[in-house]
């Protein structure tokens, strides 16, 4: 038996409708992935919230003993729709007043040698909106000097043909960690700022245990990122203060089958940390290592809830 990171006994919540939820009972260990399954108007996001302590039951109780951190909630905890992913993990070690390097605990600590802290990631990124703006100027007076013959794309795109890499023609924009050139000039190279830029974000996430093959643009804005992006960088996010629990609602919604296989995966490496994960879904993946309570519809009487283990 593991720590006890989060417990409910005879949790309940009623409203004028009736129970939402009754009688729940559970117990999160550390390093334990638990998914409250149920469908919509359930009470799966209350419960979860409940959990946290961010929700009033009517009766029970709930008792943390480790530092709780919210993953993806709608309508609760969200990204902002106007901020990149770089952005929303600079603003978050900023308040938490930490360094990328100093993200969370020894366990939870990015690796990388080059880390930049939060400050010089937010001067990256503006840096990097600056190039941007230029890029295409710059892309045009080097296709006028080699011919002057073809009209500014087309002249990129014979130009970046051959570069091996990403065309990034007039968008000034490419692919994570991608690599190429544009009239004869590297782009993305080692220590420009849009590089060193997706060099601390991928440290921040590589530290918070997703490994290196997170789709997380740092360039993405909050308005952009699809429902499995969402969920990504909602639980980078939630590792930065490096808590003990970790919860995110919904997480199977809008997705695939090839993205809920990625986010029930990362998932389980966040707890291979030692950090204790719960989520609530419609349903959970065959092979997802998941401690399951299901909650029955809303009803007047108590609502039916089992426990399950999915292994």
């Amino acid at each position: 038996m593991g720590v006890v990171v989060v417990e409910a006994r005879g949790l309940g919540l009623r409203t004028s409708r009736g129970w939402v939820f009754r009688d729940v009972d559970l117990a999160v260990n550390a390093g334990e992935l638990h998914a409250i399954v149920g469908a919509p108007g359930s009470g799966r996001t209350s419960l979860l919230l409940a959990l946290a302590n961010r929700f009033p039951t009517s009766e029970g109780q709930v008792e943390l003993r480790a530092a709780a951190a919210l993953g993806q909630v709608a309508g609760v905890h969200e990204p902002d729709p106007e901020l990149t992913v770089a952005e929303h993990i600079s603003e978050r070690l900023s308040l938490l007043g930490r360094r990328a390097d100093r993200a969370g605990p020894t366990a939870l600590r990015p690796g990388a040698a080059d880390e930049l802290p939060a400050d010089e990631l937010a001067d990256a990124e503006a840096e990097a909106e600056a190039e941007d703006e230029v890029e295409v100027e710059v892309e045009v007076e080097v296709e006028g000097q080699a011919g002057g013959q073809a009209e500014a794309e087309g002249q990129v795109e014979g130009q970046a043909g051959g570069g091996g890499g990403p065309d990034r023609r007039s968008t000034g924009r490419r692919g994570f960690f991608g690599y190429g050139t544009v009239g004869g000039r590297p782009t993305g190279r080692r220590g420009s700022p849009r590089q060193g830029r997706r060099d601390a974000v991928a440290a921040v996430i590589t530290g918070a245990g997703l490994g290196t093959d997170v789709p997380l643009d740092p360039a993405s804005r909050g308005r952009d990122l699809t429902p499995v992006q969402r969920q990504i960088l909602g639980l980078v996010l939630a590792t930065l203060a490096g808590p003990g629990l970790i919860l995110a609602d919904d997480i199977d919604a809008g997705t695939d089958g090839a993205d809920r296989a990625l986010l029930w995966d990362l998932l389980g490496r966040l707890t291979d940390r030692g950090i204790a994960v719960v989520v609530t879904a419609r349903e959970v993946e065959p092979h997802s290592p998941s401690i399951v309570h299901r909650l029955g519809p809303r009803v007047t009487a108590a609502a039916d809830q089992d426990t399950e283990v999915n292994r």
